[in-house]
């Protein structure tokens, strides 16, 4: 089964771009990218946005352009709770 392979491709290298992914398992990208959506809407791969593009100072890469995927949950968002307008009511 694809979307099993897509999973173990992700855990195996963590982040991996939708191009990799589709050249592992034998797809095409499109069709890829709707098992990917399946599997994040499941909770088990999200999308990944690294900080300030791969790492490098070339600037070569088209940073933004590559659609990355990471294996698991995304990562919670904390937000900060002096600007939380509900919090602040029950004050």
């Amino acid at each position: 089964m694809i979307l099993a392979r897509i999973l173990d491709f992700l855990a195996q290298r963590e982040v991996a771009s939708l191009a990799e992914i589709a050249q592992a398992v034998g797809s095409t990208p499109d069709a890829v990218k709707n098992m990917l959506h399946t599997l994040q809407r499941k909770g088990l791969v999200h999308t990944y946005q690294p900080q300030g593009g791969c790492g490098s100072r070339c600037r070569q890469c088209a940073q933004g352009s590559t659609e990355l995927y990471a294996h698991g949950a995304a990562p919670a968002q904390s937000i900060d709770v002096a600007q939380c307008g509900m919090i602040a009511r029950d004050r």
